[in-house]
């Protein structure tokens, strides 16, 4: 971008801060410059404009200029200047020509507006002369739009507001430039071209007087060489990294949006980790409730199998005597020498085992009684409840972290040790069943002996007579008696297997109990957290879903910022082109504030006051004659 020297016509020097002269002294071959002179009323409102006009005349002669004079005045000689419509015409000699014209309409370019507060309430400025109290001023200005011409637009307004310091204090002035001068404080706004103002100062007063406010239009013109391409160099780069900021919001927002789809599917799975783990803890309290009772049911069943076992020593030894007596009994009759004492032998024996076998079926119909109040249905219940929360706690287990994931593996590992441990109660109690039967045929094997010795001992009514008869009948008792003792030895080494192997399953019946209450506190403790875990990324689901809605507006201002910084360099040292020229007017000569008709002038000056707040004067003594004014005295007072 080229360099920009822009000459701003700023009249913020010392001669700013006081009533500006007139001009700097003006080009030989200047046409013509212009100071409007604007008086105010109290309130800010324009009451009279007059335009002072300077011709610079090197060689006299004629000027014709232009305005909407009600009168005019020449402040140079006492030549008088003819005033036709709006055309003023005079003869002049060589030098400077000062003239004045007051303009039929009091138009500003500047809209003023003042109003005065004294504790709160608004006081005209007239009665503020001689106040004390809590004093607040507001000054306005605005664009006029009945004043025709860019001057509101390509003059700076300097505003001087000066406060007798020994009458103000605790001063209040936002904004403003302050300075000490002399006793007074000095406030100083400079308002640029084509900008208002709204302008607020407080102080605490005492016997009240302002001077007059001095608001002074002036056209900058500071030499400034502005390089416009070292403003905009780094913003050359700045498209390129609101694009990379686009792209990268851009893929945020997709990745936001892939989070937030994951962690929908989070929350189900959590979700369903919450009720699962909560159908883990309503199993494991029934399957403690199921245990309990099989406990109780266990216990019973071990003591009457340690009750029928208490008869096999009585079988065993009553078999194995009558045993040994039908074996004497063969000895004698191969011998022939049977006697009635061996018979009777017999007949205890046999008696005895019939006493044993009577207490046996006793024992386990009452084992069996047992039997039927044993909750045979729960034990498949169970297992088929332990199968379902195995199965549930695993699928749980893939979903859960590391260290809940084992507490589930755990819990599943404990509830198959309590399914194995049933089906071998289901073993045990079809055992019984078993035992029962070997039980029955034992009775009819010996019911069947004992008939048959009866039948023999009734038989012998003389011995020697039917010896043979006797010795077919005791071979035919020994050889039916080995199936029964065989029997015997079976059932009792049956029942002792089953006493042995269901007294195990008692004790791990105690275990499984003591196993299921801590499951029952470990499924509630994992219920609890797992139904923290399903609200935590609930909450979680929640956040990201606001992240989602704020990275896809991020994303779309993004883009926003990206269109609108495409170019942007140019475009900002081409405004700065206009801001600078805006300020400075260029080098171009402003047009005449008295008359369009003037054209272009060599320059043009505002000057604006209000009348100062001041107590009456005392009555003065009589004055004195004034000496004769000469022009110069007329010149300064202007100012």
């Amino acid at each position: 971008m080229k360099t920009l020297r822009k000459v701003l016509a700023l009249a913020v020097s010392a001669a700013m801060l006081t009533v500006p002269a007139l001009a700097v002294e003006a080009e030989a071959d200047s046409a013509k410059e212009e100071v409007v002179y604007i008086n105010l009323a109290a309130d800010g409102t324009a009451e009279s404009i007059d335009v002072v006009n300077i011709f610079d005349l090197p060689e006299g002669g004629t000027i014709q200029d232009h305005g909407a004079y009600s009168a005019v005045r020449n402040m140079t000689t006492e030549d008088d200047l003819n005033l036709d419509g709006d055309v003023v015409t005079a003869d002049v000699g060589p030098g400077r020509l000062y003239y004045e014209g007051r303009l039929e309409e009091a138009v500003s370019p500047w809209k003023v507006s003042i109003e005065h507060k004294l504790d709160g309430e608004t006081v005209p400025a007239e009665d503020m002369a001689g106040a004390s109290g809590a004093w607040e001023m507001r000054l306005t200005v605005e664009a006029d739009p009945a004043c025709e011409g860019g001057w509101f637009d390509d003059m700076a307004l300097q505003i001087v507001v000066t406060l007798d310091a020994a009458r103000c204090s605790d001063i209040q002035a936002p904004g403003a430039t302050a300075a000490n001068v002399g006793s007074d404080k000095q406030l100083t706004y400079t308002i640029l071209p084509g900008q208002g103002a709204d302008i607020t100062l407080s102080a605490q007063v005492a016997d009240f007087e302002l001077d007059p406010i001095a608001l002074n239009g002036i056209a900058l013109h500071l030499d400034l060489e502005v390089d416009g391409g070292s403003l905009t160099e780094k913003l050359e780069d700045l498209p390129a990294a609101v694009a990379d900021l686009d792209d990268g919001t851009s893929a945020l927002s997709e990745g936001i949006a892939s989070l937030a789809e994951g962690a929908g599917t989070l929350s189900e799975g959590a979700g369903s980790v919450s009720d699962g783990a909560a159908d883990a803890a309503s199993g494991a309290a029934t399957l403690d409730s199921g245990v309990a009772m099989l406990q109780s049911a266990a216990d019973q069943f071990a003591g009457g199998l340690a009750s029928l076992t208490g008869q096999s020593a009585a079988l065993t030894e009553g078999s194995a005597a009558v045993k040994e007596g039908l074996a004497q009994l063969q000895q004698s009759v191969d011998a022939s020498a049977v006697t009635p004492e061996q018979i009777a032998s017999l007949q205890s024996a046999a008696s005895s085992v019939g006493a044993a076998l009577e207490q046996l079926s006793g024992g386990i119909a009452s084992l069996q009684t047992g039997l039927s109040a044993f909750p045979t249905d729960q034990l498949a219940a169970l297992q088929q409840q332990n199968a379902g929360a195995i199965e549930q706690l695993n699928a749980l287990a893939q979903m859960a972290d590391p260290d809940t994931a084992a507490a589930l593996t755990s819990a599943a590992a404990l509830l198959q040790a309590n399914s194995d441990a049933l089906s071998q109660i289901s073993g045990a109690l079809a055992g019984v069943d078993t035992l029962a039967a070997g039980a029955a045929d034992l009775q009819a094997g010996f019911d069947a002996f004992s008939a048959q010795l009866t039948a023999m001992v009734g038989s012998l009514g003389s011995l020697p007579d039917t010896m043979g008869a006797l010795k077919t009948a005791v071979d035919s008792l020994v050889s039916g008696y080995d199936s029964v003792d065989a029997g015997v030895a079976a059932y009792t080494a049956g029942a002792a297997q089953l006493e042995q192997s269901f007294g195990a399953i008692a004790a791990g019946t105690a275990q499984l109990a003591a196993g299921s209450g801590a499951l029952v506190s470990g499924t509630a403790a994992l219920s609890a957290g797992a139904a923290d875990l399903a609200s935590g990324v609930e909450e979680a689901v929640s956040g990201i879903g606001e992240l989602q809605t704020g990275s896809d507006a991020l994303a779309e201002g993004a883009a926003a910022l990206r269109e609108e910084t495409d170019g942007m360099a140019q475009r900002i040292g081409d405004e700065l082109d206009g801001i600078l020229g805006g300020l400075t007017g260029g080098n171009e000569k402003p047009m005449s504030f008295a008359s369009a008709e003037n054209g272009t002038v060599e320059s043009v000056q505002f000057v604006m006051k209000t009348p100062a707040i001041a107590k009456p004067a005392s009555a003065a003594p009589e004055p004195t004659p004034a000496p004769e004014r000469t022009f110069w005295d007329r010149l300064v007072e202007l100012f």
